[in-house]
């Protein structure tokens, strides 16, 4: 009789077993698909991003779920996702009962932004040469460095002008450039803000005819100022360049729209 019940005791406990070892292979998968998917909508993502980015989607371009999924190869939900991401950011405006469509700004608007810009990233340039590490700025030279090559580049051109590859290349520079000096400012408030507002410039940024070789050197230009000006801790002089190199900013988008 004991051993009847410790044979019966046994089979619970390798049947209670089995069921926890079952629920631990299904929860592992749900995460493996989980994680799949944020891998698949993150890379929708930067797909989608770059197309707006160097201009193939340009503003007013209205982004269908099914079609996109199809030219990425891949389901809706990673593009549902993706394009939520991008709505949320500013890249896309979302019309109820009209879909997705890449965000156009008229003159006002792109005025207004770059104004909000500037104040927010001359405190930025200010606070940054407060605060700037070391490694901030091995990151910032390293930035500096790669467009120097892009300005070869861009120079060997019979034209002057550059490619989509080349705009989309400096432009992801110009991005890593301006967040670290939003993370060399330390401030979390800031950073958020800032940010959303630097992704909102590529609507406006994306067509590559107007990255010349004499705009690119302007651009080069102001960054190494800056960068000089927080390896002296300068943040007088950094408040200065980055002003200008807003209104720069400006002033170069509107003569090309």
């Amino acid at each position: 009789m004991q051993n009847h019940m410790l044979g019966n005791w046994g089979i619970r406990t390798n049947g209670i077993a089995m069921i926890g070892q079952a629920v631990a292979y299904i929860a592992s998968a749900f995460k493996m698909a989980a994680t799949k998917e944020s891998f698949l909508a993150q890379r929708v993502y930067e797909q989608i991003r770059e197309q707006i980015q160097t201009g193939k989607l340009s503003p007013g371009t209205r982004l269908v779920n099914r079609k996109m999924a199809s030219e990425l190869g891949t389901s809706m939900v990673p593009v549902r996702e993706a394009l939520n991401r991008l709505t949320s950011e500013g890249l896309l405006e979302h019309l109820p009962g009209g879909g997705n469509f890449v965000r156009k700004l008229n003159r006002k608007e792109i005025v207004q932004l770059y104004e909000f810009r500037e104040s927010l990233e001359v405190f930025a340039a200010r606070e940054a040469a407060k605060n700037i590490q070391e490694y901030h700025l091995k990151d910032l030279k390293r930035i500096c460095d790669d467009w120097a090559g892009i300005l070869k580049k861009i120079k060997a051109t019979k034209s002057g002008k550059t490619t989509g590859a080349t705009l989309r290349r400096w432009l992801d520079d110009d991005l890593e450039f301006h967040s670290v000096i939003v993370e060399a400012a330390d401030n979390p408030w800031l950073a958020k803000v800032a940010m959303d507002l630097k992704l909102m410039t590529l609507v406006v940024r994306n067509k590559p005819e107007i990255l010349s070789y004499e705009a690119a050197v302007m651009t080069q230009n102001d960054h190494l100022a800056m960068l000089e000006a927080f390896r002296n801790h300068d943040a007088d002089t950094a408040e200065a360049v980055m002003r200008g190199h807003i209104k720069q900013g400006l002033d170069f988008i509107m003569s090309n729209q």
